[in-house]
């Protein structure tokens, strides 16, 4: 008994003794102003993704294929994983990123969206697919499995440089929307970020 209440004593002491030495303290984003806006590293955070994913879609709804699916009277689109071509663990991230753009195709009202997060067999080939590298051809069963007319989708890619000890990090999305039927690019964008640690 003696041993726990010491062991108590000293983790309250080691506590005690972080925060006066100024040590890493855990706070919420509400709790201090700006927390979000200032980069931690050259990685791609939620910030750098919700920006460039806000400057592809503003260009889509600007682009010829909102018209396109006018005429069409709402055609049927389901979003794709946005694929990860960096050395960065965005995974999840980019999978958060099917949420956000079927929210904005959504509340837009040019498209019916259809959920692929309910149809798991086909996420998961769409993501063995994306492991060995897209295949194009399957395209039109998918679509035809979901009744999806439309794919949108994605890639990330990113170009490195070191010199000294400063770092620059350059980061592309690419923003796709796909016929399903052609295989054609009905629309693409690039946005581009770009991180570095410098001196």
């Amino acid at each position: 008994m003696k041993i726990q209440s010491v062991a108590v004593v000293l983790i309250s002491c080691s506590a005690m003794l972080a925060q006066a030495c100024g040590g890493p303290q855990a706070v919420r984003g509400g709790d201090v102003e700006g927390l979000d806006d200032e980069a931690m590293s050259t990685g791609l955070d939620k910030r750098d993704l919700a920006q460039a994913l806000h400057t592809n879609m503003e260009a889509l709804q600007a682009s010829a294929v909102i018209k396109r699916w006018q005429n069409e009277n709402q055609p049927t689109v389901a979003v794709l994983p946005l694929r990860n071509e960096t050395s960065e663990h965005v995974d999840s991230a980019l999978e958060a990123l099917i949420s956000d753009i079927e929210t904005k195709l959504v509340n837009a009202g040019h498209v019916q969206v259809v959920s692929l997060e309910r149809q798991p067999q086909i996420m998961d080939e769409v993501r063995r697919q994306y492991a060995g590298g897209y295949d194009p051809n399957n395209m039109a069963r998918w679509g035809k499995q979901i009744g999806a007319r439309y794919f949108v989708t994605g890639k990330v890619f990113s170009a490195d440089e070191r010199s000294d000890d400063e770092r620059r990090v350059q980061y592309f999305m690419f923003l796709q929307v796909l016929d399903v039927e052609t295989g054609a690019i009905a629309f693409q964008n690039k946005t581009e970020i770009t991180k570095a640690l410098v001196r």
